[in-house]
């Protein structure tokens, strides 16, 4: 890393998956080799089959329910993709709001936010309640991120469910299915935050260099920079939160979209350049992510790339929030669908529990039939007194 430049080492690797995801055919899905990269297609497809496989039991269970019960009620009703993607949507958008309440710092934010995301990209809400999801999420990004002053009973306590017993012990037993639907994938780089400072003074110096030889404008302030620093990183943030940015582009692409998108804002503003005397920002930052590839392919696939974040970045706007008017039927008909699947998980666990100690006993019964056919020293040695204690008092 200390032959080139600091932006070379977050950008080259992520960017060099990229242009290897992107250049394979569409059938790839970037969960198999743990990179969480999907095409469009691929992305729709994971969450369509979650979405089958979970109706597929709910139906499954609701058959079993009827023939044991035949006056049982109506049973749940699978949720359509749409219902699913709405109401998943609306939970990430109280994620930041949740880590703002336990005052979890940034890089436990994106990392919660990405952990989310990942999950529910393979898993259905109609199995997993988003809400506990959302505190195990928070919870696990704590852990990996080491921030240990903030417990879960802290984090409960923030949100005020400190006496929700009934919610700890979900967060609690949804900590193993987190980290089975994340594949223990558990690394999250690069952070938005740090991220965003590499490349900024990367880009700085490039156009200090460009300025020098007459073929940049005059730069920007320093409360410029630090101002379109945090608008930045606030961008990074809502793509991350209200889209699918981080499920279909490395985290150094969505960044450096956003930084070029903030820089540009700048550059539109008067007295802050001309049209006429420098590109845009974003094509200074394609320019720079560049140079850290070695084939002229990648360079076009990276700016496609960053086109593609920047076109999202420019629909956001006009993207609303979902309301939570717009999820309450959807909400109230998936709490029926998790309560199928905690008994059924409840009952895998009971069967599990069961075969455990069967197992037990068997190997215990096992163990003593060879202990009683196979004698220790120590218990020949007695039978063997025992033998010659009879000769001797003859």
């Amino acid at each position: 890393c200390s032959a080139v430049p600091i932006a070379r080492c977050w950008v080259s690797l992520p960017i060099a998956q990229l242009c290897t995801f992107l250049l394979m055919a569409d059938e790839s899905n970037g969960v198999a080799d743990g990179q969480w990269l999907f095409t469009e297609a691929g992305l729709a497809r994971a969450r369509e089959a979650a979405r089958d496989r979970a109706a597929a039991t709910l139906q499954s269970s609701a058959i079993e329910g009827s023939e044991r019960r035949p006056s049982a009620r109506e049973p749940a009703r699978p949720l359509g993709l749409e219902e699913s993607s709405r109401l998943v949507f609306f939970y990430a958008q109280k994620l930041p709001e949740l880590c703002d309440l336990c005052g979890a710092p940034p890089d436990v934010r994106w990392t919660a936010v990405v952990f989310y995301h990942r999950f529910f990209a393979v898993r259905s809400p109609m199995e997993f309640d988003p809400l506990p999801l959302m505190f195990a999420c928070v919870h696990l990004a704590c852990k990996v991120e080491e921030v240990r002053e903030i417990t879960l009973e802290k984090l409960l306590e923030a949100a005020d469910f400190g006496a929700d017993n009934l919610l700890k012990a979900k967060v609690v037993g949804l900590e193993l299915p987190l980290l089975d639907g994340l594949g223990f994938v558990l690394l999250v780089e690069p952070k938005p935050d740090a991220a965003l400072r590499v490349l900024a003074g990367e880009l700085r110096g490039l156009l200090a260099r460009e300025l020098a030889s007459h073929t940049a404008a005059a730069p920007l302030s320093e409360p410029a920079w630090d101002e379109a620093l945090a608008r930045a990183e606030s961008l990074v943030a809502d793509l991350g939160v209200r889209t699918d940015a981080v499920l279909r582009w490395p985290a150094s692409v969505v960044i450096a979209a956003a930084l070029g998108a903030a820089l540009d804002a700048h550059r539109d503003r008067p007295g802050e350049g001309s049209t006429e005397r420098h590109e845009f920002a974003s094509e200074a930052v394609a320019k720079l992510l560049e140079r850290s590839l070695d084939a002229e392919v990648q360079g076009s696939i990276v700016r496609t790339a960053m086109r593609d974040v920047a076109h999202v970045l420019q629909q956001l706007p006009s993207e609303q929030d979902v309301a939570e008017d717009a999820v309450k039927e959807t909400a109230r008909n998936a709490r029926r669908c998790h309560r199928v699947f905690e008994r059924l998980r409840e009952l895998a666990t009971e069967q599990h529990e069961a075969s455990r100690k069967e197992r037990k006993r068997r190997w215990s019964e096992a163990k003593g039939t060879v202990r009683r056919q196979v004698p220790t020293p120590m218990l020949r040695d007695l039978m063997e007194l025992n033998r010659k204690a009879p000769a001797e008092r003859s």
